[in-house]
């Protein structure tokens, strides 16, 4: 009887033995897993800037960048751009959200096929541009169709001269030429030293590939979006991050078949350029983007974009 319970103890403290054994084993096998995971610091966050800049654009980029700053998670942000500019106060507004990000975390920008006109003003506040050598960046400069002109009639009457048309050809172009200014101006606030262009080659308003931009100073590095994030999360201290890409509603619209073709948006559509100036005149339409966008075959065309389209007016660059 003594005999059996010995040997039953024993086949119990072989079995804990073993049990204990396998136990060291997964143990091991887990641990370096525990011991050398480490938690995110913070999160590096991707705004796309895709298509053509309207309203809706502006809205969608503004609101993400708002989220951005908003998030206490997100340390730095990314700006992904392909556009190839749009409308004079869209792009007006892009600018001021990318200004106010940039004052208060890193923003680094990465061009894409094109950060031209209106999305070149919209990334000039960023602390650093990247841009691939077959990029293209610049046209700094507005353009815009011609006033109207109006008399009044039996049916549309008016309480002062200028009702109808909004100002005389010169007021028009000092309009035109206050927008210019403010372009002009804002890039060489917020890329300073780095520009390699006087202020009149800037106002030529020309057009210049990734590896050009570089060498004039509208661009600081050849480089994709992967050396984008990575530089941001460098200017913000993390050395462990999460990437977020973010996505805006909508379609992204194109005018250029090029920017088109590139684009990464899961929504996008191409357009011509009388999205943007309309099929009959409605008045002025002041507008960020290269002339080589819009410009039809012949200056005269209704509601196209004016006859100085591709040179200055007033003094003021039209690009």
């Amino acid at each position: 009887m003594a005999s059996r319970i010995r040997a039953l103890l024993t086949r119990i403290a072989r079995s804990y033995v073993l049990f204990v054994v396998i136990g060291v084993i997964v143990g091991l096998a887990l641990a370096p897993v525990a011991w050398n995971a480490t938690s995110s610091e913070g999160t590096v966050a991707v705004v796309p800037v895709a298509g053509t800049i309207d309203g809706g654009t502006a809205a969608g980029v503004s609101s993400m960048l708002q989220q951005a700053r908003e998030d206490p998670d997100v340390k730095a942000v990314v700006l992904l751009v392909n556009s190839g500019g749009g409308g004079a106060a869209a792009s007006e507004e892009m600018y001021l959200q990318t200004k106010r990000t940039a004052q208060e975390m890193p923003l680094i920008t990465s061009v894409d096929a094109a950060a031209a006109s209106g999305a070149y003003y919209t990334i000039a506040p960023s602390d650093h541009i990247y841009a691939k050598p077959a990029s293209t960046v610049g046209s700094v400069g507005v353009l815009a169709t011609t006033p109207t002109a109006l008399e009044p009639t039996t049916i549309i009457s008016t309480t002062g001269p200028n009702k109808l048309t909004g100002g005389d050809e010169r007021e028009f172009n000092y309009i035109l030429e206050s927008l210019g200014n403010a372009f002009i101006s804002a890039v060489f606030e917020q890329r300073g030293d780095r520009l390699e262009l006087s202020r009149t080659e800037l106002e030529q308003a020309r057009i210049y590939s990734g590896t050009q931009a570089v060498q004039n100073g509208l661009v600081d590095s050849i480089g994709g979006r992967q050396a984008a994030v990575e530089h941001a999360a460098n200017e913000a201290g993390l050395d462990n991050y999460n990437v977020r890409v973010m996505r805006p509603d909508g379609t992204a619209r194109f005018l250029s078949r090029s920017n088109y073709i590139a684009s990464t948006a899961p929504n996008k559509t191409m357009v011509s350029a009388a999205y943007l100036y309309g099929e009959e005149p409605s008045g002025p339409v002041f507008l960020m983007v290269p002339a080589a966008y819009v410009e039809p075959a012949t200056n005269d065309s209704a509601g196209g974009p004016a006859a100085a389209a591709t040179g200055t007016t007033g003094g003021a660059n039209v690009a």
